[in-house]
């Protein structure tokens, strides 16, 4: 008997903890406009991904929210720093030679 107590209580917390509030989506206009602002921001390897992430948000009617990991709009981050950084490199002045 005390088991099955045992038992129960711990599903019914389990269960509780897999009914936290899921963030709210968030429609794609409001992605496209958040993905143009960073892009505005941001240098120009960065800012073309960043505006065609925008267009194709623009597509859809609903997203999960910029602050999600994870997120389309967050993924869309993760490859605008990358083709900035990869494009760095190419950009700065080659260093002094001694």
């Amino acid at each position: 008997m005390k088991k099955a107590l045992i038992a129960s209580l711990w599903l019914v917390g389990l269960s509780a903890c897999d009914a936290t509030e899921k963030p709210a989506a968030t429609s794609g206009e409001v992605v496209a406009d958040r993905l143009e602002k960073a892009a505005d921001q941001s240098g120009p390897a960065a800012k073309k991904v960043l505006e065609n992430a925008a267009d194709e948000a623009r597509a859809h009617p609903s997203m999960a929210p910029v602050d999600q990991p994870g997120s389309f709009a967050q993924d869309a981050m993760q490859r605008a720093g990358n083709a900035e950084a990869s494009t760095a490199g190419k950009t700065q002045d080659a260093p002094l030679k001694k």
